[in-house]
């Protein structure tokens, strides 16, 4: 494998059909060039805001907020740590007591020259699998999914580094991740996350099968698919069994409770799929489906 190349991935037939999964991949894959190329110095969604304040100085948190697809409360949040790392300076609006208005310090305006080159970097790589037609498509799709309105987004190009946020595709994976979470938590609700739908699912398609290969599965971790499996042990909904013939093996399957909870789910589950798709027309749901798995490394 060449050097900095992201595995591909494997993922059960049912996940490989599911939005949701599919961007939830799409956005680990993120994550992990953004660790590569940017560092642990700077969030996406902080470079989001500091991008968006370099754009527009001096704007009100409020549409600041707006602009990085951030809610009020994590907002509220970032800007107090931006402001406590002096990246960003905040006052009150003399006008408006209410109303904070923001703009980036000397040492923002740096960083957010000094990330460019490596947020440049991310959305090239996350392109790679795909030619210049699906680029464009995979901008089109994921901005309807991430329900952004399409004068917000472009294609990154080399003329244009310094580009508001709404141009990346690494940001609309990112607000197309807070879209499902927001159906999610509507249509399923907090018995189950997505994630460890994915494992049940698995275990359903591949009963017995040990936890690397779930993990595999279910497009997780080993750290992560450890914790969760030791969680959903103790919830009493997956049974875990040393393999008689590898003791370093634990073989996973669904108990009674996960089976139930897993065919109860399943209809939220399926809403939330298609409230994702929504914004797109029907005949488009398998290409779109194709380029998100694409840009997955699925």
């Amino acid at each position: 494998m060449v050097l900095g190349e992201i595995p591909t991935t494997r993922v059960s037939a049912r996940l490989q059909q599911s939005p949701g999964h599919l961007i939830r991949v799409a956005q680990q894959v993120h994550t992990r060039l953004w660790s590569e190329h940017v560092g642990a110095d700077l969030t996406a969604p902080q470079f989001a805001v500091l991008l968006v304040l370099a754009l527009e100085p001096g704007a009100d948190q409020r549409t600041v907020g707006e602009r990085a697809s951030l809610d009020k409360a994590t907002m509220a949040e970032m800007v107090a740590r931006l402001v406590r790392r002096g990246l960003v300076l905040r006052r009150r609006d003399p006008a408006d007591g209410r109303r904070k208005l923001l703009a980036l310090s000397q040492s923002g305006a740096q960083a957010v020259r000094e990330a460019t080159g490596g947020v440049v970097r991310v959305q090239r790589t996350l392109f790679e699998p795909l030619s210049s037609e699906e680029q464009l498509e995979l901008v089109r799709v994921m901005a309807k999914i991430a329900r952004l309105e399409p004068a917000q987004v472009a294609v990154l190009t080399d003329a244009r580094p310094m580009l508001d946020a709404q141009r990346a595709i690494g940001y609309l994976i990112r607000v197309s991740q807070q879209v499902h979470t927001k159906l999610w938590s509507e249509h399923v609700g907090s018995e189950l996350t997505a994630p460890q739908y994915a494992v049940l699912d698995a275990l359903e398609l591949e009963p017995g099968a040990d936890q690397r290969t779930v993990g595999e599965l279910a497009s997780l971790d080993k750290a992560t698919m450890a914790e969760m499996v030791s969680r959903l042990v103790r919830r009493g909904l997956v049974q875990r069994r040393r393999d008689p013939s590898d003791g370093r093996r634990n073989l996973l399957s669904l108990s009674p409770a996960g089976q139930d909870l897993l065919h109860r789910s399943a209809a939220g589950v399926a809403q939330v799929q298609l409230l994702l798709l929504a914004p797109l027309d029907e005949d488009e749901h398998e290409a779109a489906l194709a380029l998100i798995a694409k840009a997955a490394r699925l």
